[in-house]
């Protein structure tokens, strides 16, 4: 293999590690966010959202819980000042 290929192919794979981790924990946020206004546990769904290997499969886990219970957000929330 020539040794140009080499190098982009490393600087190939280190752009694509970054890429995936912005992109999970982008997904992180959103489920605290949403695990949060349905009352669920927000810390628990966020660590396991940003475990490299495990992440993504949260991910989808999280999908089928949310859909499964139900919803315990309220209807009218207090007004606050």
């Amino acid at each position: 293999m020539p040794p140009f290929m080499y190098h982009a192919h490393s600087f190939a794979g280190l752009a694509l590690m970054i890429v995936l981790w912005a992109v999970q924990l982008l997904i992180a946020y959103l489920i605290y966010r949403d695990a949060k206004e349905q009352k669920m546990l927000t810390s628990v769904w966020v660590i396991l959202a940003i475990l490299p290997v495990f992440g993504y499969l949260v991910d989808v886990l999280y999908l089928i819980i949310r859909e499964l219970r139900p919803s315990r957000k309220t209807e009218n929330p207090p007004v606050t000042l």
